[in-house]
């Protein structure tokens, strides 16, 4: 219920993951935890079970190298971390794709360059919202992955790639380098993985954070729809 792109890219196997149950034997309780630290709880949920899932939040012994970004709708597992003093609540805005149909109107300023994202240019591509932060490597983004980026000169001007991938669905994540902001570069290249979305016969996924009005704007400026929200839960930083 907050979206399924996350959790079916780790349970279809195109993407790295973690998944959790009570035991081998009860499969009625399941933690999907993704490369890019998103987590989804699917099934019958108990105290207990949550309080197993704050300590992997916690990592007290610091054995994980990946974050732990617990997303939900239910209210009794918002109200079970609510009592942590330790753990935040925030939002996270879900979208749906309105469009149906390619478009290719696009138009780069005179000196930049759209290109899809290989080995040579990945290596270039330096920020918050990149493709590390959500496949195991870069051999696995470019074989099950794919992004688009903008170039001007040897700079990486602005990109969008596949955050997560399942047979349905295709979440998109994108970034600008600040040096290029209010260009319009992030709506030519989101847009381009938009169509690759479609012609792949994928629905295209967007969320953002409730504070990130930029991003927010741009998916209704791209033709997607805030329908929903859940909340995020996580370890105060």
């Amino acid at each position: 219920d907050c979206g399924c792109v996350y959790p079916l890219s780790v349970a279809e196997g195109i993407q790295e993951g973690d998944i959790f149950t009570k035991s081998v034997d009860d499969l009625k309780t399941i933690l999907f935890w993704t490369q890019s630290g998103f987590a989804y709880l699917s099934g019958d949920i108990d105290e207990s079970f949550l309080e197993d899932i704050y300590e992997i939040m916690m990592d007290r012994n610091r054995t994980h190298k990946k974050r732990f970004i617990l997303m939900s709708k239910n209210q009794y597992i918002d109200n079970h971390f609510m009592t942590k003093q330790d753990v935040c609540i925030e939002k996270r805005y879900l979208f749906e794709y309105q469009g149906d149909t390619i478009n290719n109107d696009i138009s780069l300023p005179s000196g930049y360059e759209l290109k899809e994202i290989n080995k040579e240019l990945l290596i270039k591509i330096h920020g918050t919202i990149v493709p590390s932060l959500f496949w195991k490597d870069n051999n696995d983004f470019l074989k099950n992955g794919k992004g688009y980026c903008i170039s001007c000169g040897d700079d990486i001007a602005s990109w969008a790639f596949s955050a997560a991938v399942s047979t349905k669905e295709i979440d998109i994540g994108i970034e600008t380098n600040p040096k290029y902001k209010k260009k319009g570069l992030g709506m030519i290249v989101a847009n381009r993985m938009i169509n690759y979305a479609l012609e792949q016969g994928k629905n295209p996924v967007w969320a953002c954070h409730y504070k990130n009005v930029a991003s927010e704007k741009m998916a209704e400026k791209l033709g997607f729809l805030k329908t929903d929200e859940c909340t995020i839960i996580k370890v105060t930083n």
